[in-house]
C-alpha cells in the first residue's frame, strides 16, 4: 500500500485502481459485473470511459465512491490520498465525497433538490465540508458560477431548479462539484440529455477545468464522439472488462479491438472528420 501511494505521488497521479471487481447478489445468483479493472487518473487530465449500456462503466465508479446498491459489493484497490476507498471506513470515504472528489450524475433534472433554491444547494456543500458561514459559501458560489459561465446574479441564486433550462441545471451540477475545490471530478453521462450546442459548451467547461485548474476528470459516456472532444486517455469497456485503453487519439485512430472498431463505425462520417 505504501509503495503504491509513493508511486502515485511521484507520477502526479490522483487515484490508482488495481484489480477492481464488483459483484451483485441477485435472485439468480452472484453477478460479476466489473472484472479485474485497472487504471489511473492523473492531475490535469481527463480519462474517458466508453462503452454501451450495461458495460460496467457507472458501477466501476459507484464502487469507488461507495454508491453501489445495497446488494452490491466491491473488491480490490482504489488508492486515493493514502486510503483504499474500497476497504476504508464509510466515514473516511464520505469525507472525500463532495470535497476532494466531485460526482456529476447523469440527469441534472433529477439530481437537484426541487424545493431548494439554487443558492442554498450551492452553499450547503461548502458549509458542511469547509465549515464556513453561509455568506462565505455564497461568495464561493459566485466564484464557481463564473467558472461554469453562468451569470452571477440574484435571479439564478434565488431560482428553483424547475425555472432553469437543462443546460443551466448541468452547469449548476458542475458548480456544486467545484464548491470545495476538488482534486477529482467524475462525470457520468453529463451531456446525454442536452442539445448539441449545449453539449459543446459543457465539454468546453470540462476542458477548462483540467487545463486551468489542474483537476483530474473522469468522463463516462456511451458517446465516443464526446470522449474524443475532452479525454486524454480512454478506456473501452464491455461486459465489465476493459477491452482497450491508452492515449485517446491512438485508440480512436488505430483501434486494436474489434469492439472499439464497432463503436467507431457508429459515428457518422461528418462527425468523425
Amino acid at each position: 500500500m505504501q509503495s503504491t501511494q509513493k508511486n502515485i505521488k511521484n507520477n502526479n497521479l490522483l487515484i490508482n485502481i488495481n484489480k477492481l471487481n464488483v459483484f451483485f447478489n441477485t435472485p439468480e445468483g452472484l453477478s460479476h459485473v466489473v472484472k479485474d479493472v485497472n487504471f489511473n487518473v492523473k492531475k490535469g487530465t481527463c480519462l474517458g470511459v466508453v462503452g454501451e449500456s450495461g458495460s460496467g462503466k457507472t458501477q466501476t465508479f459507484f464502487s469507488i465512491t461507495g454508491l453501489l446498491a445495497k446488494n452490491g459489493y466491491a473488491e480490490g484497490e482504489a488508492n486515493f490520498k493514502n486510503y483504499n476507498l474500497i476497504t476504508c471506513d464509510d466515514e473516511i470515504r464520505r469525507s472525500f465525497l463532495g470535497k476532494s472528489i466531485g460526482f456529476i450524475f447523469q440527469d441534472p433534472m433529477t439530481s437537484l433538490t426541487p424545493h431548494l433554491k439554487i443558492g442554498d444547494q450551492l452553499a450547503e456543500i461548502a458549509i458542511y465540508h469547509k465549515k464556513i458561514t453561509k455568506s462565505q459559501a455564497l461568495q464561493r458560489a459566485a466564484e464557481v458560477m463564473d467558472v461554469v459561465k453562468l451569470p452571477n446574479n440574484r435571479d439564478i441564486i434565488n431560482s428553483y431548479p424547475h425555472e432553469l433550462s437543462g443546460g443551466m441545471k448541468q452547469r449548476i451540477m458542475i458548480a456544486i462539484s467545484l464548491m470545495c475545490e476538488p482534486d477529482l471530478i467524475i462525470a457520468d453521462e453529463p451531456t446525454t440529455a442536452l442539445d448539441v450546442t449545449t453539449q459543446a459548451e459543457i465539454l468546453n467547461i470540462f476542458n477548462d477545468l483540467k487545463n486551468n485548474l489542474n483537476i483530474g476528470l473522469v468522463l463516462i459516456s456511451h458517446n465516443i464522439g464526446v470522449i474524443a472532444e475532452t479525454s486524454n486517455d480512454v478506456l473501452v469497456m464491455k461486459n465489465g472488462q476493459i477491452l482497450e485503453n491508452g492515449n485517446t487519439h491512438e485508440v480512436l485512430t488505430k483501434p486494436k479491438n474489434d469492439y472499439t472498431k464497432h463503436l467507431l463505425s457508429c459515428i457518422p462520417p461528418w462527425i468523425g472528420n
